[in-house]
């Protein structure tokens, strides 16, 4: 059964995000992210935008902000949404279609009951095809971490 504190607020797909990977897997790659971003390492942690917690890295997401200002659990509750006002989802939104994933085709999906199937089929997209671990989307060098192949 699918973990429903990944399915994003904003229509991304947590388990693919380097910090909740980071978080979940630990080791060498979660001790990168924490060099890289020069902070602690417990800092690298988080357990889906559904859960969040103050020391979940996602708890300063501008979104996830907004979104419990207003009130609304996802974005496409919000009428600045369907307007094309929020800057911030729109952001967003041009730079995840760049990279092939359709926030609001996700969040229309969602909506409409189609967690479940949506959090199968992306969980499948962001696994390493060697291996079948779970990987980020954002993964650079593009080698898996869990088996060491090329992606």
């Amino acid at each position: 059964m699918a973990d429903k504190n990944l399915v994003g607020r904003c229509g991304l797909y947590c388990g693919a995000c380097g910090i909740y990977r980071g978080h979940k897997d630990g080791g060498a790659y979660r001790q990168g992210l924490a060099d890289s971003f020069k902070v602690p390492l417990q800092r690298v942690r988080c357990n889906g935008c559904q859960v969040l917690t103050a020391d979940c890295w996602g708890s300063s997401c501008k979104i996830v902000q907004c979104l419990n200002a207003k009130g609304y659990k996802f974005c496409n509750e919000c009428s600045d949404y369907f307007t094309y006002a929020c800057k911030l989802f729109e952001q967003l939104y041009e730079e995840n279609l760049a990279e092939g994933v359709d926030l609001r085709a996700n969040l229309a999906r969602i909506k409409a009951g189609g967690a479940d199937a949506w959090l199968s089929d992306v969980e499948q997209k962001y696994r390493c095809p060697y291996c079948r671990r779970p990987i980020p989307a954002q993964l650079h060098p593009r080698k898996c971490y869990h088996c060491g192949n090329d992606i």
